[in-house]
């Protein structure tokens, strides 16, 4: 992984959730961060890089047959396109892994599409297998430093890390005019910051959105961990996605879908497989206008809030299936060790 086995990314969240998967099929999985020294990585059979810019060349060079860690040399190893890495023009040193790779993988239909515009083709071929959704653990506390709210106050929950590809500010300077508008309105982003300026761009958006009300309607509540983000997400009236990209369905989306929050999510095309187009904003106007009739729903049209939960969860379980993801995974390793 490009980053700490235990950091709250959703590339660790994907790498946990695979090593179970694969568990349950007989194989053991370890994670490691692609940045420190491969000679510290445990032997392997085979190994996957997430992220191919990130990780992708690093594991090439310590898989390498004549150069490579003593006990990685020669193995095959493999790509996992995670989204940031699906960018039109890669480093070459990422795209020369790419090639070089035993097979590559891709989360989603759009993740795939761009994968094979941007980088050459694998030597073992470019696979798709869409990924499953992880619930989040069970937990019946509150997370510790984050206000509680009243039964009136309706939350807007934005799970991201703080880096611009996530664009959290513009939630908060999209929604600002419907704060005025209904001042039990709440705004929540949570998750770590992953980019100062990011960082600084969103506190300055916040400063600016509270400025001359009562209170705060709109709080950056910083890193949740994921053992105790399930009583926010099943309080949250909406989750919202404002990322520019994705490699495939955000996990976060796909958790709190399974929490039974309903979903909405920037005009993207991972986004346009989960949550669907009719859960889309292309501009801040139509955000306001999704938001708006959510929390103003016409009693017995297809829009209330429970016919849009039913419907998202039947599309959860109809595309993001764990097991169907870990047996995929599963039957492509075993061909790439074949």
């Amino acid at each position: 992984m490009p980053c700490g086995p235990d950091e709250p990314r959703g590339n660790v969240t994907t790498a946990r959730r695979l090593a179970r998967g694969l568990h349950a099929h007989g194989w053991l999985a370890a994670r490691c961060d692609a940045r420190t020294d491969p000679r510290d990585w445990p032997s392997a059979d085979v190994v996957v890089a997430l992220h191919a810019v990130n990780s992708a060349p690093l594991v090439q060079a310590a898989c390498d047959p004549e150069t490579g860690a003593p006990a990685l040399r020669g193995v095959p190893w493999m790509v996992l396109f995670t989204g940031t890495d699906l960018v039109p023009d890669p480093p070459p040193k990422a795209s020369a892994a790419v090639a070089a790779c035993a097979a590559a993988v891709a989360l989603g239909d759009a993740a795939a599409l761009q994968a094979a515009t941007s980088y050459p083709e694998p030597r073992g071929g470019l696979h798709l297998i869409r990924q499953g959704v992880d619930p989040l653990p069970a937990c019946a506390e509150w997370p510790a430093g984050v206000p509680r709210l009243t039964p009136e106050e309706e939350l807007v929950l934005v799970p991201t890390g703080i880096r611009a590809v996530k664009d959290p500010a513009r939630a908060v300077r999209a929604l600002a005019a419907l704060a005025a508008e209904r001042p039990q309105l709440r705004l929540w982003i949570a998750g770590p910051e992953m980019e100062p300026e990011a960082a600084a761009e969103l506190r300055d958006a916040i400063l600016r959105a509270n400025a001359g009300t009562r209170e705060p309607w709109a709080r950056w509540i910083g890193a949740v961990p994921r053992h105790r983000l399930r009583p926010l997400v099943e309080r949250a009236q909406l989750v919202l996605s404002t990322s520019r990209s994705e490699g495939g369905a955000p996990n976060a989306l796909l958790e709190a879908s399974e929490c039974g929050a309903v979903v909405m999510a920037s005009d993207i095309p991972a986004h346009r497989e989960f949550p669907g187009k009719t859960f889309l904003f292309g501009n801040d106007e139509e955000l306001i206008g999704l938001v708006d009739r959510f929390l103003h729903p016409d009693a017995g049209k297809s829009s209330t809030p429970i016919y849009l939960r039913v419907a998202q969860r039947v599309e959860l379980g109809r595309k993001f299936d764990a097991q169907a993801e870990a047996a995929a995974w599963d039957a492509l390793l075993r061909r790439v060790l074949a």
